[in-house]
């Protein structure tokens, strides 16, 4: 199969939900076909997460040598992919938003707050994100072992349909919520009561940015995901305006899978898959190149925080942005930004953080204001 660099993969047409990955710094590509040997490698896995389609992004990650790039490579496609089993549905958005190459928490933050701007664009106003953790490989075996005394101890209690569901499936009793298991359920072990120290604190990083970002949240402990590869945040964005809560979203990260197709290691990975009415048609317009307008440069721990606050001024500003949120180094920011030809720089360190604003430097003129974060959007404007 011949190599593709990845920006040969880019999109020459976009939609709005393109663009607004884009701006989010997901490139917007052509969807990948799925091969043999993506659907031989996840056989035994469960199809409702589109095991083989992961499968396939993490393919092309490596036949196009992205480990080369900056990481993490972030990347929007619409799905099912080609030569998938499913067929595209009419007047849905179905679409993938991917992270690979860090195991920052800050990937499933940029996907979450991607994903709302999406959903929102497309009509969807009362959204709310449901959560659980179920932390890394440590943390995962502890709570399979703390549910599997648990299903022992009360099997012959449950009712005969959960001791069935159980039989095949030992989580069964989280996945399907039925009435009659609802005492099982409220004294079930929960996964975020055996993670680790390291999952502790990138789930608490997740959870710091929904709280900056005022996002409404509710944490699940019955969300698992796929056990089959997931780890760390399981996360969906719920309508909450249907009746029980439409799920418009569903997003975990998947690193297990590339020792699980033949890699010698763990490969850090996030997926958000968007699967969403629309109201009509999106139209697709031509991508136009655009230099960037700002570079966002961001150093310590709040500072990272309030860069999403930052993004979203700049998104209802209307402006082209490139940042480097996850990564942590300022030298290499600097460096980017400088050579970015963006006319300015954000730049956003614990001082600035603790003001809840930010430094709009003038690159030519080496100019700079200090803006409170609540009225950048309309300093920008003036600019």
């Amino acid at each position: 199969m011949e190599r593709k660099p990845v920006l040969d993969r880019e999109l020459k047409e976009l939609t709005s939900p393109g663009k607004i990955a884009k701006f989010y710094g997901f490139l917007p590509i052509s969807s990948p076909h799925l091969l043999k040997q993506d659907f031989d490698f996840v056989k035994n896995f469960e199809e409702s997460s589109h095991p083989a389609e992961k499968a396939a992004l993490l393919r092309i990650y490596f036949e196009d040598r992205m480990m080369g790039l900056p990481q993490p490579v972030m990347f929007y496609c619409d799905r099912p992919f080609p030569a998938s089993k499913e067929k595209k549905k009419p007047l849905r958005l179905e679409c993938s938003i991917t992270s690979i190459g860090s195991p920052k928490s800050v990937c499933e933050c940029l996907s979450m707050q991607a994903g709302i701007s999406i959903l929102k664009e497309i009509g969807h106003k009362n959204l709310e994100i449901h959560l659980n953790s179920i932390g890394d490989k440590d943390s995962m075996n502890e709570f399979q072992k703390k549910l599997t005394l648990f299903v022992r101890k009360n099997y012959n209690d449950f009712p005969a349909d959960l001791r069935q569901a159980v039989k095949k499936d030992l989580f069964a009793i989280l996945r399907e919520k039925k009435e009659e298991w609802q005492g099982f359920l409220t004294e079930c072990p929960k996964s975020i009561d055996f993670l680790s120290e390291a999952s502790r604190l990138h789930f608490k990083e997740v959870l710091e940015f929904l709280e900056i970002m005022s996002l409404p949240y509710t944490i699940d402990y019955h969300l698992v995901g796929d056990l089959d590869i997931g780890s760390e945040t399981v996360f969906s964005i719920v309508d909450n305006a249907k009746d029980g809560g439409e799920e418009l979203a569903y997003g975990f990260r998947f690193n297990r899978l590339a020792k699980k197709i033949g890699c010698k290691k763990e490969m850090p990975c996030t997926i958000l898959n968007i699967s969403a009415k629309l109201k009509k048609n999106l139209k697709k317009v031509k991508v136009k190149k655009m230099p960037p307008q700002f570079y966002l440069v961001q150093f310590g721990g709040e500072a990272k925080l309030r860069s999403f606050l930052i993004l979203e001024e700049l998104y209802k500003a209307g402006t082209s942005v490139i940042h480097s949120i996850a990564k942590d180094k300022l030298g290499s920011q600097i460096g980017i930004a400088e050579t970015s030809e963006a006319p300015y720089i954000l730049l956003i360190g614990q001082k600035e953080a603790l003001d809840n604003s930010v430094l709009v430097r003038n690159t030519i003129t080496r100019s700079q204001n200090l803006v409170p974060i609540p009225d950048l959007a309309s300093h920008i404007k003036k600019l």
